[in-house]
């Protein structure tokens, strides 16, 4: 049987990635509620980090990479990165400062939302930045970031502003 319905492969890529995001906030909702925050806030940061390593080393593996020697490779795996695993409703900046920092900009943060309406976000802890962790993991960076992440900034009352200064080989 044919169909007359398509999608394009960017309405399929928004349509997966959308999907994926509920899949993680539902099932983050439902360990809370089981489990509480105190076991939810760890268990999540974890998965975030695990997942960040392996959905990277897949991507490198497929365009052959190697972890990058300088922040112009990283900056190109990161966009690679950024293109394939990040959907457009995410709105943050990127900027690049001097030849090893990346500058982290987040606007409006659907976790902040999506956790502000559940009524967790007082005890949230920023699994959407241990995910890009994930990605450094994978690369095998060193790195520094800046600020401590252990309550959500904007929850905080803060600008969330993230600065990574990398240290290559």
């Amino acid at each position: 049987m044919t169909t007359s319905f398509k999608l394009t492969k960017a309405e399929l890529r928004e349509i997966l990635i959308r999907n994926w995001m509920t899949h993680d906030s539902l099932w983050y909702n439902e360990v809370a509620a089981k489990f509480g925050m105190a076991e939810a806030r760890p268990m999540n940061l974890r998965v975030c980090r695990r997942l960040g390593r392996i959905e990277f080393k897949r991507l490198m593996k497929m365009v052959n990479a190697q972890p990058p020697a300088n922040i112009e490779e990283y900056r190109q795996l990161f966009e690679l990165a950024r293109d394939t695993f990040v959907p457009d409703f995410m709105d943050f900046r990127i900027e690049y400062a001097d030849n090893d920092t990346q500058l982290f900009q987040v606007e409006d943060c659907f976790a902040f939302r999506g956790m502000s309406k559940a009524g967790l976000i007082s005890e949230y802890q920023c699994g959407i930045f241990e995910r890009i962790e994930g990605w450094f993991d994978a690369m095998g960076l060193k790195y520094e970031r800046t600020p401590d992440l252990s309550r959500c900034l904007k929850f905080q009352g803060k600008e969330c502003r993230i600065a990574v200064r990398f240290h290559f080989k």
